[in-house]
């Protein structure tokens, strides 16, 4: 039988790690019990790195860390973007709950089914990650250790839809 520590852990968000991503859904906020703001979870088709091992999964993922003010989002001209500036912030900046809601409309309408890749991932400076096409991410690399649920995924990976980033954002 898990302790409670083990089951505590087990219903924690993992947290992104080097890897290609599509959150596909169930964004949730969440709030620890001692934190000042709320974090974001989503459910993520994942394709996760180490070394020359591939995993696959699908599980809940902490998503906040992408807009994360030491976080970079490098676009398709390769330029580095500070990922907290990715949003719009609120008027009143001091409204914890205005923050929460300019992060949660963001994520919903800009990353929510779009293919990610994280390129780099930095305990101090956040994580490094751009947007890559559904081809990208649809190719699956040989010899990835994969959940069963990943696997029915690959077996019928025609009957998903992901959304393609326009090369270049109407301004």
């Amino acid at each position: 039988m898990p302790t409670l520590s083990q089951e505590h852990n087990e219903n924690q968000p993992q947290l992104l790690k080097k890897g290609k991503y599509v959150f596909v859904g169930l964004l949730k906020e969440e709030q620890e019990k001692n934190a000042s703001v709320p974090y974001f979870t989503a459910k993520a088709i994942m394709i996760e790195q180490n070394h020359d091992t591939f995993t696959g999964e699908i599980a809940v993922l902490k998503l906040s860390d992408l807009i994360l003010r030491q976080s970079t989002y490098i676009d398709e001209n390769g330029k580095l973007i500070e990922a907290h500036k990715l949003y719009t912030w609120p008027r009143n900046l001091g409204s914890t709950a205005e923050w929460t809601a300019a992060k949660y409309e963001f994520l919903e309408q800009y990353i929510l089914n779009f293919p990610i890749e994280v390129l780099s991932v930095q305990e101090s400076d956040g994580l490094t990650w751009r947007f890559i096409t559904p081809e990208q991410f649809k190719k699956t690399p040989a010899g990835i250790q994969a959940s069963a649920e990943f696997q029915d995924y690959a077996a019928h990976q025609d009957q998903y839809f992901f959304l393609r980033r326009p090369v270049s954002e109407p301004k």
